[in-house]
């Protein structure tokens, strides 16, 4: 794996938490990019909008869960840490009572030819995004993030400093009042801070959580 901090070609910056009031877990329901909005379905997972009326209730931003242990780590969606092929049971009653088979080689069978991409360091500091299903971490209250440019919706300059900002439909994205408002998404997620302040065409929002619904 490359050196992302120390090469001439470092990581670029996608999503940035400068501050949360409140923070909570959960999982995605989909691959989901770092720092999307994203609103709390029926299954209890974290999903991206799809409709107007489900951008207006999409007011958390998602990230990558802490690991609490070293790597390696993998891009699957099991533990904090992901997982590699056929892992050994993590002991809990949903794996004791979900990890058997009548037949004893259907638990271990992986499509052939398999490859699984192994990460030095977590996954978070490459800003590749969170895997279906995996844990995550979501941000509520007046939490202050920043994004990088291709992480929210037009132009920089399309964003005014204290203007309101939405969820978009382009997979949850930051959205700014004309491409999205105008399209019957009304619930502002936040405001505009600052930009250019982290960095070339970065954009730094405060949001409001789900008292914004």
């Amino acid at each position: 794996m490359a050196d992302a901090i120390n090469t001439g070609n470092p990581v670029k910056m996608q999503f940035n938490v400068n501050k949360y009031d409140d923070i909570g877990g959960s999982r995605v329901s989909q691959q989901t990019a770092r720092g999307r909005f994203c609103f709390i379905d029926t299954t209890g997972y974290m999903t991206l909008p799809r409709t107007f009326a489900e951008a207006n209730k999409a007011v958390l931003p998602v990230d990558w869960a802490k690991p609490l242990n070293p790597g390696p780590y993998f891009n699957t969606g099991d533990g904090l840490n992901g997982s590699t092929f056929n892992p050994f049971s993590d002991g809990t009653l949903g794996s004791q009572e979900n990890g058997f088979a009548m037949d004893p080689d259907t638990a271990f069978s992986a499509a052939w030819p398999a490859a699984i991409t192994v990460y030095d360091v977590p996954p978070m500091f490459y800003n590749a995004p969170v895997p279906s299903g995996a844990k995550c971490l979501t941000y509520n209250g007046e939490a202050v993030v920043t994004y990088g440019s291709g992480n929210y919706d037009g132009y920089i300059t399309d964003y005014a400093d204290g203007a309101k900002v939405y969820a978009s439909l382009t997979a949850g994205k930051l959205g700014c009042v004309a491409p999205v408002a105008a399209s019957g998404v009304t619930t502002a997620i936040g405001v505009v801070l600052s930009r250019g302040v982290f960095g070339d065409q970065t954009l730094t929002i405060t949001t409001r959580g789900l008292s914004a619904i």
